[in-house]
């Protein structure tokens, strides 16, 4: 099963939580830990972890005091899945081929690694597209999905291509 990890998930619950209603300015929805805690259902300790690591890459910031807590750093229109993913689990990768400590003997010769490549382009793009923003409003299921493109050729150059697009742009 491919999955993001439970972490990244939390993280995406606890900010989506913390954004609130999108149109308000990033600092006006603060919330300390133990609130988020109490309003997402994620344990204390959990959610002490994500906000500490969240803080660290710049996704939200804290304020000490009587008004203080956790509060977005930027927009949520401006924060990305993808974003907050990578603060979380590092680089995103759907094989172990595109992690930056792999060592594979297969790498120079393997033919389905292409395929790969374009398949992580194609979901990372989907994820940058998508902000937290867009989590906090209710699903659109008319909206059609966009497109990850998997279908490629290899040329007898060895240059792979989007099969897909030069089928699309035939038909256009």
């Amino acid at each position: 099963m491919l999955k993001i990890s439970r972490l990244s998930d939390y993280a995406i619950v606890l900010l989506t939580a913390l954004a609130g209603d999108p149109r308000d300015e990033p600092s006006s929805q603060r919330a300390n830990a133990r609130a988020l805690a109490e309003r997402t259902g994620i344990n204390m300790p959990t959610v002490g972890k994500l906000l500490k690591l969240l803080n660290g890459e710049g996704i939200v910031q804290s304020r000490q005091g009587r008004s203080g807590g956790y509060f977005l750093a930027r927009p949520a229109a401006e924060i990305t899945l993808a974003e907050i993913i990578e603060a979380i689990d590092g680089p995103i990768a759907m094989t172990d081929c595109f992690r930056p400590d792999h060592d594979c003997a297969m790498q120079g010769d393997c033919a389905v690694r292409p395929h790969w490549e374009a398949i992580n382009r194609g979901v990372h793009a989907l994820l940058d597209a998508t902000t937290l923003a867009d989590m906090t409003q209710p699903v659109n299921n008319n909206t059609p999905a966009t497109q990850v493109p998997v279908w490629y050729e290899r040329a007898r150059s060895g240059e792979v291509t989007d099969a897909g697009k030069r089928a699309r742009n035939a038909t256009s």
